[in-house]
């Protein structure tokens, strides 16, 4: 009977402990969703993942299609030069080669989106993984994975970035997919540390709860520890960090490519990548007294990317701070 109860009241309290963790993510989502910035910002980042997934749909034309006669009309809505007459079919205007730029942000808006998305992923890997090992082993490891991230962050970021660009960027590795496996790589490589230090430093205060004792006391391995138990409970501060990290992702890829080293022009119709917003922000500069609006459509949705994903990533610190009861 004894033996019965304990297991009764086990259940129970393993019952409560998993709804007391479903309302956690319950109040968290509930704070989301009463934050209006937050709202709008996920609202913003969802039509841009429409709109670069059904890019050929939505474009009216051919990003790289070079139309003669055509070069640097304005938008419809200009009409106070005589000398550049808006052609109706091309609702932004055209680029100094007659290409539609409504088609080519709609494509630039795919290289942006990758660029947030993908090395972030190497980011996750590689942080994570160092975080983990680092914080739950300790001693000598420890020592020697933090002395590793601590030298590379000690190198200037955009610096190291533009380095490695330009040394690899003749290879065929720098070459591959445009130039965006290489930058990519140069991101990754660089950008982990931050990501390895925030989750060593939940481990470190995670290790020492009474479950994880408890766990290490019935044998448990070490790995279904740290993927069952502690790395769950540090998701809220990855998701927040992951949520910020992506907008200077972003803004890497378009500061490299302004500066000529980052991804490469493309004049393949089948391309599905053919052109960034780096790319036609550095093409709106060089003409910007025959066509500004070459330079402000892509630097405005840049900017409203940015900003998108900041709103968003300050709607999960606030909904997922747990000193926050409101």
């Amino acid at each position: 009977m004894a033996t019965s109860a304990q297991t009764i009241g086990g259940a129970n309290a393993l019952d409560r402990s998993n709804q007391k963790s479903r309302s956690l993510w319950a109040d968290a989502m509930r704070r989301l969703t009463r934050n209006r910035a937050a709202m709008v910002g996920i609202i913003v980042v969802i039509l841009y993942i429409l709109v670069a997934l059904f890019a050929p749909l939505l474009a009216p034309k051919n990003p790289v299609e070079q139309t003669a006669r055509n070069s640097l009309r304005p938008p419809v809505w200009v009409t106070d030069n005589p000398q550049r007459v808006p052609n109706p079919e091309n609702i932004l205007g055209t680029d100094n080669n007659g290409r539609d730029i409504l088609s080519r942000l709609i494509f630039g808006t795919r290289v942006s989106l990758i660029v947030g998305v993908v090395p972030q992923l190497i980011i996750l890997a590689l942080g994570v993984s160092v975080g983990l090992v680092s914080g739950f082993a300790g001693g000598w490891l420890d020592n020697l994975l933090m002395r590793i991230t601590e030298i590379v962050a000690s190198f200037p970021d955009l610096l190291f970035i533009i380095t490695l660009t330009v040394a690899f960027r003749e290879t065929l590795f720098g070459k591959a997919f445009g130039g965006l496996l290489l930058i990519f790589t140069a991101v990754a490589i660089i950008s982990w540390t931050g990501m390895a230090r925030l989750v060593r430093g939940q481990v470190l205060s995670l290790k020492e709860k009474e479950y994880i004792e408890a766990a290490r006391a019935l044998g448990i391995p070490t790995w279904q520890i740290l993927f069952r138990h502690i790395l769950p409970n540090t998701l809220a501060p990855i998701i927040v960090s992951v949520s910020f990290s992506i907008p200077g992702l972003i803004i890497f890829e378009a500061i490299l490519t302004f500066l000529g080293v980052g991804m490469r022009p493309s004049v393949d119709p089948t391309n599905p990548l053919p052109t960034s917003l780096g790319q036609m922000m550095q093409e709106g500069f060089s003409n910007l007294s025959s066509g500004p609006w070459m330079l402000l459509f892509p630097v405005v949705l840049i900017s409203t990317l940015v900003i998108s994903f900041t709103f968003l990533g300050d709607g999960l610190r606030d909904a997922l701070d747990p000193r926050d009861n409101g």
